[in-house]
């Protein structure tokens, strides 16, 4: 920069070096006495010295020991906040003076900021110069010299980089930002070009300026500061872009890098901010920096072009992040039912900003530009349509670079995916039901900018690059089209429509409107047809353009190329006339000739024109000839495939393969694929042609013959078929044709030695794959028979040898592969022939040649070697022949290995297959590796993995792997008297099998397991036989093994016939009393159906005892194993009396014990006996039908001996205990016997556990009356085994516990006794053993008064026990869980435990686990019921205030943790208020106080109330510290309130707890969102403080303190129903609006109009506190006082206007409804939804009711969502105000009567759109239920409001597409209330219990049932009526478990009221009983109580059936 005086700088310089040398300044004295100089001058030097010592350069790192930085701490601790250089700084105007102390402080604070202990030193200095007077003062010098400007800047920077920024909330606030140099400031740069790091080292006053400004949005700076910047200083931020382009690439860097890392990425900054700063002026700044695309630096990395380019990708091109909005794709913003095809043309889209970016780039001139655009058009492709018009590209056809830069970028955006994710329901994998519109589709494919005219004009124009031009982009357009298609026939078929579809309609809409913006396709057709005289690749690149038009018309537009007259056959001549050869040394356009094959072979495929028959011009051959010439010759896969695909098309749809589709690819996979050079000869001089011409000419002619006289060769096929083997497939005829044509052109002379061997290999090849295919090999070896009939050497080449040779060498291959094991093989000597030896090592020798074509011919001539040697090969020989194969052309090794013969097996030596690499399985084939193998080799199980991974290496469909299987079936069929081989071969089908079924899908390999067992002969044949060896019955059964799963249906149905046989053939052996087959039986008895082995029981149970040898009996065992898996089900099939029988041939069965257990059991009711069967899924509808009620089927009576021959058994097993478990339930006289016989002694020799469950039983079943049975020393003895003494299972432990307190319960006589042996035997266990029996016991004898000592000491064993448990490592498993259930439970039921137990627990609980929910909830319990000492409860508070962990765990988010701390602290201060009441104990409490309203809260604020009545002291003096942030400090009132959230505020009064009393009194209610809610009591208190101790005193304090809201939330307090918070309220807004009388801020006139308005609407009470306001009239006013400070909210100006136009608020109307209801404006939809809002906030009380019933307000909403069906947010909006409605009495009365709210309900929940909303409709019908006036109703409806909530109750749930666990709970709740209505229809009812019960089966699958926990019941949900707020919100669901559980409570209690006959009555019984088993006795009264009655109905009914039995 220029100075004022040139020569002052330098003077300056010259002085200051003077001035080092003068002044050395070693410690603070030496600075301080130069700073002490009076001379003007010396002062200067002194300065100027001092500024050099202590100057620190730009990125400079300062170490803890410089010396400048020792001697500045030095100097500010002799000069506090350096007071000296302000005395100077004051008394001197000078402006070098100025300059240097400026620079000199900013260099000391520089210092001071580099290291933390030193801050302190430097915070003083910044108090100082940010006071007004210095801030003046710096400010000023704005205006001043440049120098000094610069310093003042540098100094700034230097304050707001102080410590990490500590001190930048204070400069913001201290820097005046309204003064007019700024703008001056923002453009002075440094005038020159210097070097570019001379920037940062050196800034200019500009860079200092933005650096001053950037400071403010930095990473360091908190979020709240960045945001007040943003929004208070919107332009100062904004003006540093103007001239950004003009700064250097490290400044540039710079803002980019501080706006990315400090703004963007901030979460906290509001995104609506950032995007208005970076609208399209701003990035308009940014975008000229893409003009500076040149390096700036040596390096050449400093590009500004690329740096604001990844800046622009970065927050324009990701949907949700930076201004890049997520659209919905091709959807309008604003969908209208009425016009959704055609958008409005002023419609908006998501992305405005980017779409006006858009035009403005500049696409053709730079490709960062034009990368930008594609990235955003991209991201947002809404933009795409609306693009075209906006930038005008010239599309005009014409030879000029723009133009070519325009069409290149027109296709690239048209190019861009299909947006398909916008055609799914957001948040969903569902479709939308409706397409995009027509118009935005097309124009993302083909936009209307006459793209028609343009591109036939392009096609047709004169010059050859503007027609590759053109044709590329239309392919693209064509392609893009092609996709849409695509994607919109899979949307059809997701959606399944039929042609009256929407999308189905949109498809066809598409097709027909591109059809007419496309070139004609007569133009298309001309401009393949030109002649160019060109070069060839131009040539060649326009044929490609032209072939893929051709292709993509064909594909998208078939109805226009039929209209069209064009032979598509002729497309093939082209390419088949072309020398592959020559392409492919033609490396050019060889890869663009191979594009053109795949364009036509592509359209061949699309065209319905297409026939293979047709000729080619001037030639016999017809296109199949053609094309299977292409396809031997083609070596690019792409090609061969699609190919492949056409042919198998065409050809399977002729006659020649119509019957076996699949069989053309054999054909094709047997061509030739060997390749020849011209002039090869054969050893004796025929000369050989390639192969591939003679087969396609051969064929070709077949097929033509064929196609003419298709029956004369099916006649002949039939003539040749085996009429009785009906296992053979019928080929197709044109194999007969080959036959026939094959031995006339033999017999004839006809064809060449070349093209007969080439046949002679094809059709040996052709034969062996059509093996693969065929069950049987009959008809092949009749064919191969005849075709070797036909090559007999007469018929042969006579003159050459060698061909004849090979020829018939190819008939031996073909008959050795149709018998592979059964030939012998030959193995010559190991020694290679003289020839042989010389001719192998002549081609090793031969080097590779450079010519591709040259050494794919090498490999194939060493191919026809083999051929034709006439000498016996030798391993070693084609190992060294397949390495140089393998040297020339790898892939010619597959023929290699194909041409070897069977029958000598060289492939796997000679190839080395054993250690054979990857490369080389790809190359070979399963059928050739299997066929090639030895006996030897299948019995190496390497050999069979590595066959097995040729086969799989290429993921191989279904079919190829029934081919392979197949061929192994025929070689088992063909040896099977060869034990050994055919275990082998099924070992390898086996391993076959099993990789198979794991990569194919579930129908490929039930197919594929059909083939195998039924259709393959040899292993269906080994199925059914009858004498198979051990060895091959294992490897069958390995088979069976990985093949057949026996729980599945599917496979147990598919081997029905094979199990079915075996079944038969045990029958008969079951009759004869001999079994010769028992193994062969048993291996398929596993796959039997459940009903054949009931009929093979059923069968055994008849027979003769004497009939049933062992080996039948081992058999009949065998399948009662297998029976027993699906045993449940089966039981109820088989008498009870069969199993019985049974019993007497099996005594010792296990299974059939455990079947007649089973069976006794699935009579009786589940979970009878208390127990729960543990299960992850549990199968109700398997449930009996077990009760009266449903007629269920008896148990029947079962014989005498065999009950007592149950007892009399020495050994029983847990399937005898069952039986008489079971027994004792369903026959009583069981028990009474079951007592005898323990009364006799027989007990004692039986295992207690299995003993057990007996006694249970007997003592459940017949209580009292069973113990009088038992003897005086039998019960004491059974009572002792019972005692805990050595540890049980879980489930007898339980058992053991019940039978106990049955005893001491019921024995009244031994009552005492039982309890003094428990007590004893309790005394001599450690405390730490069966905790469990302690603690459970207490808990069930609680209740029981006489034994209230034995409680005790049992309950006290359990307090020592959660003493040590809790003293150990946190963690507790299912039994620590009980334990601590029942001791809460314990705790709860009021239990005094003495204090010596109570305090070392609740220490521990305190220092261990404060954290653990259920330790607290114990210790809670214990201080309710606990006399503690006063001293002890001190020390207890004290504890836990103190403990470590305590902020940190009240501070957590987990709620249910922080409500427990504080309840245990508030049950501890009211045990002895006087002593717990200090100030040392509240003070902790005021730092996790929170303000809000949460019951944790309200806790803590009833705490300080009581220490204020305790102490007589107001906690004022307390609460004046008090934060509402932790992390933040406060010094006042003031500085709370203001810091208070003010959008908690807001919420506060909207969801305003009207229900809040000033008194003690708890209030029990909770409002939606309770930690999002501050508490209106403690508001008023705490503004009631600032006003006294603290109000604000200027006008910032003033509006900073209307911004919190907490002036708007007293005005809602005036509708509070509590008369002290009303009165204290308005007595606080009186005040404040005298104090803003006084005041000077710019907002008063409005705030003193809304306090005026508010004055008028009290009305003056004379004795008592003011009338309650409506809630409409306190919210409107609150509304427009917050506006008033938030003036850019859009309601401000609204609610302003209402409040003007009329002088007073009318407090009995809706304020601005009609207004905002049906508004106009572009903000309409804003303004409907908030006044929603508005209504349902309001709508809180009786006369907030009767304000909206004058104005009809509900048949305004109501009418308004039936006429915007689809919108969800105003029909959630409304759900939300009704909620609040049904919330009182009289509106819900009012709105059910007088408004048919039940109809208009019952209307809506019909509608598809309500899937979202279940739980709100549910909540809303429970609130009627419990809210209406129900007498009123019935009264006056008659009962008919009750059948039509059932009818909306269960069209609710029929329509809910996802229900879960809460929605069926709320569902079960609404069913349990209607059920308990009087006059409820019990026909609607059951309707929708039906609903309701199909959901909770739907649902059963995803709950564990296996968990076995004791909890005190279900989990209590929020009690009705329910508001607006959390409405929508579905509650977690932490145990589904116990949420299922209380559901079937709800259903069981309701279906209380329903018909006897109710079908679902049994499957809900049974669930309440499995509920009971999982949560005991306790946690389920309703389940136990219908256990016992199930129990006793069950006892009951047997004994009339015993009676009725012996009557008869």
């Amino acid at each position: 920069m220029p100075q004022n005086k040139s020569e002052r700088p330098h003077k300056r310089a010259k002085l200051e070096q003077n001035s080092r040398k003068a002044y050395a300044f070693s410690n603070a004295a030496d600075v301080r006495r130069a700073l002490q100089n009076q001379d003007q001058n010396g002062q200067i030097e002194a300065l100027s010295a001092l500024r050099s010592t202590l100057s620190v350069k730009s990125r400079e790192t300062v170490s803890p020991q410089d010396e400048r930085l020792s001697l500045v701490v030095q100097w500010m601790e002799s000069s506090p906040g350096a007071y000296d250089i302000f005395e100077i700084w004051e008394g001197t105007n000078q402006s070098s003076s100025l300059s240097l102390l400026v620079s000199l402080l900013s260099s000391v604070l520089t210092l001071l900021s580099s290291h933390f202990p030193y801050h302190s030193h430097g915070t003083p200095i910044i108090k100082t110069l940010l006071s007004p007077k210095w801030m003046r003062k710096i400010t000023s010098y704005f205006s001043g010299s440049n120098e000094l400007l610069l310093v003042s800047l540098k100094l700034l920077n230097t304050i707001s980089h102080f410590g990490g920024g500590r001190e930048r909330k204070t400069l913001y606030e201290a820097f005046p930002w309204d003064i007019k140099t700024l703008a001056k400031v923002a453009h002075m740069r440094r005038r020159g070009k210097g070097d570019a790091e001379d920037v940062l080292e050196r800034p200019d006053i500009r860079t200092y300026y933005v650096f001053f400004i950037l400071s403010f949005i930095d990473p360091e700076t908190s979020s709240l500061v960045k945001s007040t910047f943003l929004e208070q200083q919107r332009d100062v931020f904004l003006s540093i872009f103007k001239g950004l382009s003009q700064d250097s690439y490290l400044v540039v860097r710079k803002v980019l890098e501080v706006c990315w890392v400090g703004l963007w990425s901030d979460p906290k900054v509001k995104r609506t901010m950032k995007i208005g700063l970076f609208a399209e002026i701003t990035i308009g700044h940014l975008l000229k920096l893409y003009e500076r695309a040149a390096a700036e630096n040596a390096d050449g990395d400093h590009i500004p072009a690329d740096l604001v380019h990844h800046f622009l990708l970065a927050i324009c091109t990701r949907p949700g992040l930076g201004i890049c909005f997520r659209d919905r794709g091709w959807y309008p913003r604003d969908i209208d039912a009425d016009v959704v095809d055609e958008p409005k043309k002023s419609g908006k889209i998501y992305n405005k900003i980017l779409s006006n970016i858009l035009k403005s780039l500049k696409v053709n001139e730079d490709a960062r530009q034009q990368e930008l655009a594609l990235k955003i058009l991209v991201a947002c492709p809404e933009l795409v349509a609306g693009y075209w018009p906006a930038v005008a590209l010239t599309l005009e056809p014409r030879l000029s670079s723009k133009w070519i830069a325009n069409i290149a970028f027109f296709g690239l955006v048209i190019s861009q995916p299909v947006p398909v994710s916008s055609f799914l329901i957001p948040g969903n994998n569902i479709y939308q039901p409706d397409p995009p519109p027509l118009s935005t589709i097309l124009e993302s494919i083909l936009p209307s900018v006459s793209t028609k005219v343009h591109f036939s004009k392009g096609l047709q124009s004169t010059s050859h690059l503007v027609q590759h031009c053109t044709a590329l982009a239309l392919a693209r357009c064509l392609t893009k089209l092609s996709c849409v298609f695509r994607t919109f026939q899979d949307v059809e078929s997701a959606l399944e429509e039929d042609e009256s579809g929407q999308w189905t309609r949109r498809h066809r809409e598409v097709e027909r409107e591109a059809r007419r913006r496309v070139p004609e396709f007569q133009v298309v057709v001309a401009f393949s047809q030109i002649k160019v005289d060109a070069k060839e690749v131009k040539l060649a690149l326009l044929g490609e353009s032209a072939q893929r038009l051709l292709w993509l018309y064909h594909l998208c537009f078939p109805q226009m190329v039929a209209e069209a007259r064009f032979d598509v056959g002729k497309l093939l001549q082209g390419l088949v006339d072309a020398s592959q050869d020559t392409i492919r040394e033609a490396g050019n356009v060889c890869g663009l000739h191979n594009l053109k094959q795949l364009h036509v072979l592509r359209l061949l495929q699309e065209s319905d024109q297409f026939t293979w028959s047709g000729k080619v011009a001037n030639s016999s051959h017809t296109y199949l000839h053609a094309l299977l010439k292409i396809f031997c010759a083609t070596p690019t896969r792409a090609v061969r495939s699609t190919l492949r695909s056409l042919l198998m098309k065409t050809l399977a749809e002729s006659i020649l393969f119509q019957e076996h589709p699949d069989e053309v690819d054999m054909w094709l996979g047997s061509l030739p694929t060997t390749s020849r050079g011209t002039g090869c000869e054969a050893p004796d001089g025929a000369a050989l042609t390639d192969e591939s011409d003679g087969v396609a000419t051969f064929l070709d002619d077949c097929a033509q013959r064929c196609i003419k006289t298709p029956y004369r060769y099916f006649e002949a096929l039939r003539d040749l078929l085996p009429m009785e083997n009906s296992a053979v497939d019928v080929p197709s005829p044109l194999l007969m044709t080959v036959l026939e044509q094959f031995a006339a052109k033999l017999a004839g002379k006809l064809l060449t030695p070349s093209d007969a061997l080439a046949i002679a290999g094809f059709v040996r090849r052709l034969m062996f794959k059509l093996a693969s295919k065929q069950r049987d090999l009959t008809f092949l070896r009749i064919f191969s028979g005849k075709l070797d009939d036909a090559a007999m050497p007469e018929n042969l080449f006579s003159k050459y040898a060698c061909v004849t040779a090979a020829i018939r060498r190819e008939m031996s291959i073909m008959h050795t592969c149709f018998s592979h094991f059964q030939g012998v093989r030959r193995r010559s000597d190991s020694s290679t022939s003289p020839e042989v030896e010389d001719f192998l090592t002549k081609i090793e020798g031969v080097p590779l040649p450079e010519s591709s074509s040259a050494r794919i011919h090498n490999a194939y001539e060493l191919v026809d070697w083999l051929r034709f040697v006439n000498t016996t090969l030798q391993p070693q020989d084609i190992v060294r022949l397949s390495v140089v194969v393998e040297r020339f052309h790898p892939p010619a090794l597959k023929d290699l290995f194909e041409n070897l013969h069977p029958a000598n097996s060289l492939m796997w030596e000679g190839g080395d297959l054993k250690t054979a690499s990857r490369q080389l399985l790809q190359v070979l084939s399963f059928d050739w590796m299997f066929t090639q193998s030895s006996e030897a080799d299948m019995a190496n199980q390497q050999c069979r993995e590595i066959m097995l991974e040729c086969l799989f290496l290429r993921s191989p469909t279904g079919v190829q792997i029934e081919h392979a299987v197949c061929i192994i079936a025929h070689d088992i069929c063909s040896i099977m008297e060869r034990e050994s081989l055919v275990c082998d071969l099924l070992l390898l089908l086996s391993a076959i099998m099993q990789r198979a079924l794991g990569e194919l899908s579930k129908e490929d390999g039930a197919r594929l397991k059909e083939f195998v067992l039924l259709r393959a002969p040899s292993i269906h044949g080994l199925s059914m036989s009858r004498d198979l060896p051990d060895a091959m019955q294992e490897a069958l059964c390995a088979l069976l093994d990985v093949s057949l799963d026996p729980s599945s249906e599917g496979d147990r149905t598919m081997v029905s016939s094979i199990c079915t046989y075996w079944t038969e053939c045990f029958k008969a052996s079951i009759r004869s009393g001999s079994l010769q087959m028992g193994h062969s039986i048993m291996l398929w008895l596993r796959y039997t159906d459940p009903n054949n082995l009931l009929t093979i029981i059923d069968q055994a149970c008849d027979a003769n005892n004497v009939a049933l040898t062992p080996s039948v009996l081992e058999v009949l065992e065998f399948a009662l194993d297998t029976l027993r898996g699906s045993f449940t089900c089966a039981s109820s099939r088989i008498p009870i009396s069969q199993l019985l029988r049974l019993y007497l041939a099996l005594p010792d069965s296990e299974v059939l014990q455990e079947m007649i257990a089973v069976a006794v059991t699935s009579h009786l009711p589940p979970c009878h006996d208390g127990r729960h069967l543990r299960a992850k899924t549990l199968n109700f509808s398997l449930s009996p039908r077990y009760l009266p009620a449903s007629g269920s089927s008896q148990l029947g009576v079962l014989p005498s001996d065999f009950v007592s021959g149950l007892f009399q058994k020495a050994i029983w097993t847990e399937s005898t205990s069952r039986i008489v478990s079971g027994l004792v339930y369903a026959q009583s006289g069981v028990a009474k016997e079951f007592v005898r016989w323990f009364n006799s002694g027989a007990w004692t020799t039986i295992p207690f556990e299995h003993l057990l469950p007996a006694v249970h039983a007997v003592l459940d079943s017949l209580g009292g009356d069973a113990i009088d049975l038992f003897h005086d020393t039998v019960t004491i003895a059974l009572f002792d085994r019972m005692l805990p003494q050595r540890r049980h299972p879980e489930g007898l432990r339980q058992l053991c516990i019940r039978c106990i307190c049955i005893l001491i319960k019921a024995d009244v006589t031994r009552k005492q006794q039982l309890a003094s042996l428990l007590q004893k035997n309790m005394q001599r266990l450690a405390v730490d053993q069966f905790a469990l029996e302690s603690v459970c016991i207490a808990s069930r004898l609680q209740s029981f008064s006489p034994l209230a000592d034995l409680v005790t000491d049992l309950s006290e064993r359990g307090l020592q026990w959660a003493v040590r448990h809790f003293s150990g490592p946190e963690g507790e498993d299912e039994e620590d869980q009980l334990v601590l259930a029942q001791l809460t439970k314990i705790a709860k039921q009021g239990f005094k435990a003495k204090t010596y137990f109570v305090e070392p627990l609740l220490t521990t609980i305190i220092q261990n686990r404060l954290a653990d929910t259920v330790a607290l909830d114990i210790g809670i319990a214990l201080l309710q019921c606990s006399p503690l000492k006063p001293v002890v409860v001190n020390r207890t508070l004290q504890n836990i205030l103190q403990h470590p962990q305590f902020f940190k765990l009240c501070g957590s988010e987990e709620s249910s943790r922080r409500d427990l701390i504080i309840r245990f602290i508030a049950t501890l201060f009211r045990l002895h208020p006087t002593n717990t009441c200090q100030p040392s104990h509240i003070m902790p409490l005021v730092r996790i106080y929170g303000g809000t309203i949460s019951a944790s809260d309200r806790n803590l604020l009833n705490i300080f109330r009581l220490f204020e009545v305790e102490r007589l002291t107001p906690i004022s003096s307390i609460l004046v510290k008090w934060s509402p942030s932790p992390g933040i400090s406060i010094s006042s009132q003031l500085d709370a309130v203001q810091n208070m959230d003010p959008i908690r505020m807001l919420r506060t009064c909207h969801v305003f707890p009207i229900w809040r009393r000033m008194s003690d009194e708890q209030e029990d209610e909770k409002v939606g969102l309770d930690e999002q809610v501050y508490d209106p009591l403690f508001v008023t208190l705490l503004v009631a403080q600032m006003l006294t101790h603290h109000p604000p005193t200027s006008s910032l304090e003033w509006v900073q303190t209307f911004r919190s809201n907490v002036f708007s939330l007293l005005i809602r307090c005036l509708s509070a129903k509590d008369e002290k918070i009303r009165e204290a309220s308005l007595g606080l807004l009186a005040r404040v609006w005298k104090s803003v009388e006084l005041s000077d801020m710019q907002e008063k006139q409005h705030a003193l109009y809304i306090f005026n308005l508010l004055k008028n609407l009290i009305k003056p009470s004379h004795d008592g506190p003011p009338l309650r306001l409506p809630s409409f009239a306190s919210l409107i006013l609150s509304h427009a006082l917050r506006g008033v400070f938030y003036p850019s909210n859009f309601i401000y100006p609204r609610t302003a206007r209402f409040l003007l136009q009329r002088p007073e608020l009318d407090v009995t109307d809706v304020p601005m409804l009609y207004g905002m209801l049906y508004g106009s404006s572009d903000d309409w939809k804003k303004e409907r939804g908030w006044i929603v809002r508005f209504l349902s906030d309001g709508m809180m009380s009786t006369e907030d009711w009767k304000v909206l019933k004058r104005r009809h307000t509900w048949d305004l909403l109501s009418s308004l969502v039936q006429s915007s069906v689809r919108d969800q947010a105003l029909r959630r909006a409304v759900l939300e105000v009704l909620a609040n409605l049904t919330s009182n009495v009289q509106a819900t009365t009012s709105l059910v009567l007088k408004s048919s709210l039940l109809s208009w309900i019952e209307m809506q929940v019909k509608l598809p759109y309500i899937n979202e909303d279940t739980l709100a409709w549910l909540k809303i019908l429970e609130n009627i239920l419990t809210t209406a006036n129900t007498t009123k109703l019935q009264r006056a409806t008659n009962g008919q409001w009750q059948d039509a909530l059932c009818r909306c109750l269960s069209l609710v749930l029929q329509n809910c597409s996802a229900p879960s666990l809460p929605i069926l709970q709320q569902a079960a709740r609404v069913t349990l209330r209607l059920s308990l209505a009087s006059q409820t229809s019990i026909f609607h009812l059951s309707d929708v219990f039906m609903v309701v019960i199909g959901i909770l089966e739907q649902l059963e699958h995803c709950i564990d049932f296996s968990k076995s926990i004791s909890v005190d019941g279900p989990a209590i949900l929020s009690k009705p009526p329910y508001h607006g707020h959390g409405l929508h919100i579905q509650p977690p669901v932490p145990d589904p478990l116990r949420a299922w559980g209380g559901i079937v409570e709800d259903l069981w209690q309701a279906s209380m009221g329903l018909d006897e006959n109710f079908v679902k009555w049994d499957a809900l019984t049974g669930r309440l009983l499995h509920w009971r088993g999982i949560v005991g006795e306790d946690g389920s009264p309703m389940g136990e109580w219908a256990r016992l009655e199930a129990v006793r109905v069950s006892l009951s009914s047997m004994t009339n059936c015993v009676q009725s039995t012996q009557m008869a």
